[in-house]
């Protein structure tokens, strides 16, 4: 086993006085990427978005346990939740560019973090457009409207947003399900790509897709994580029945 980037701790999480992640523990490694797997309304996205707390904008949301960050709880009070969200980016299931130009798009984060140097920001754009297998379909057309991407362009693109603030680890929520066969397929490979600088993890409802791009699996049911191993393990031989109906499609 690696080391670990972000250790979850006896994770519990409400929504009101709903239960919604029962006692959760889960390592993270770094440079692996962890996938997430399970029926829908399971818990895994509430999960990936205890991760950097992004659960703080819901109403009525309670945390009980630890989140690790580099040893650090993130659910600290010291904790600098912009700071936070910086190291720890994500990428959601819908692309959501905003509407400005390819480049504003990318150097958003650069700026609201301080960086005005116009040529600090084409560095760090060209680099995050490359990082995100992006930069040469756009490059003679950065000041267009991200909007006029297609659907595929649109997701790097959130993915090269994400990675201009520099993160340590990176959030995907179903990044490839709004995406054809072609996209998806880029994104994946993608993903086998950033890892080598980033420590990832996946939520899919994609069995296959799990199987391809991730190291190591969690299997979530109602709530709880029933089986967490090597993605190999989890899919040729796992040590619960719940884990291996779900993946032979007898219920989900």
């Amino acid at each position: 086993m690696g080391k670990n980037k972000m250790e979850v701790k006896n994770l519990d999480f409400y929504y009101d006085d709903f239960k919604a992640l029962k006692n959760i523990n889960m390592p993270l490694e770094e440079n692996k990427v962890t996938a997430l797997i399970g029926p829908s309304g399971c818990g895994k996205s509430t999960f990936l978005r205890t991760l950097n707390r992004m659960n703080d904008l819901i109403d009525k949301t309670k945390v009980e346990g630890e989140v690790l960050l580099d040893g650090k709880n993130i659910y600290s009070s010291e904790v600098d939740v912009v700071e936070l969200r910086k190291k720890v980016g994500m990428v959601f299931q819908q692309p959501n560019p905003f509407p400005k130009s390819i480049y504003d798009n990318v150097a958003y984060g650069p700026r609201i973090h301080g960086i005005k140097d116009n040529a600090k920001l084409d560095e760090i754009v060209e680099k995050s457009l490359r990082g995100a297998a992006l930069f040469d379909e756009v490059k003679n057309r950065l000041n267009d409207s991200a909007l006029g991407l297609s659907g595929g362009q649109q997701q790097r693109l959130c993915i090269a947003r994400a990675l201009a603030v520099t993160p340590e680890v990176l959030l995907m929520d179903e990044p490839a399900s709004a995406l054809d066969p072609v996209a998806t397929a880029k994104i994946e490979d993608l993903i086998a790509e950033l890892k080598n600088n980033y420590t990832i993890v996946i939520v899919t409802h994609n069995m296959q897709q799990a199987a391809r791009v991730s190291e190591l699996t969690g299997f979530f049911l109602m709530g709880d994580l029933v089986e967490f191993d090597k993605t190999d393990k989890i899919f040729e031989n796992p040590a619960d029945q719940r884990t291996e109906d779900y993946i032979t499609g007898r219920f989900g």
